[in-house]
């Protein structure tokens, strides 16, 4: 297993994070209705991929917590990822990190293996980047909207 732990900072309230991230999610239907289809992207490479994304929240937790796993639409040579998707505090609640935090199997045996060791970590963790950056940027978009609203 390939481990991939990347976090983004959110400007958007703490108390809301949770409702934004549903929302985007549900702004993404899969075809079938189970998860979200989203286009993850690493540079010029793209790929559809279902990501299904179920609370994990334990007693101890203060904040928002997500079991997620993602694979290509329709299968492929793809590495299919799992880890958990935190919702963390920041210094303020003015703020919050998205903390995804997992691991994937390279496909393909040892040919797969020797192609995540010279590229494919870096599209894997670059995808993952880019759903956080994608994310981030729906959040706080929606969060802006809604200020407006309130302005008027």
């Amino acid at each position: 297993m390939t481990p991939i732990a990347e976090k983004e900072l959110v400007r958007a309230p703490l108390g809301s994070a949770a409702g934004f991230l549903q929302a985007f999610f549900a702004a993404h239907p899969a075809p079938n209705g189970e998860g979200a289809r989203i286009v993850l992207r690493a540079g010029d490479v793209a790929q559809s991929a279902i990501i299904s994304l179920e609370p994990a929240h334990r007693p101890a937790d203060m904040t928002p917590r997500y079991r997620v796993h993602w694979e290509a639409e329709g299968g492929g040579p793809y590495p299919v990822y799992d880890g958990i998707l935190t919702i963390g505090a920041d210094n303020d609640y003015n703020t919050f990190w998205l903390v995804l935090d997992g691991a994937y199997a390279p496909p393909g045996g040892v040919p797969g293996q020797v192609f995540d060791a010279v590229i494919g970590h870096r599209i894997a963790t670059a995808s993952a980047r880019g759903l956080l950056t994608d994310i981030r940027a729906a959040v706080e978009t929606q969060f802006a909207v809604q200020e407006r609203a309130k302005a008027h």
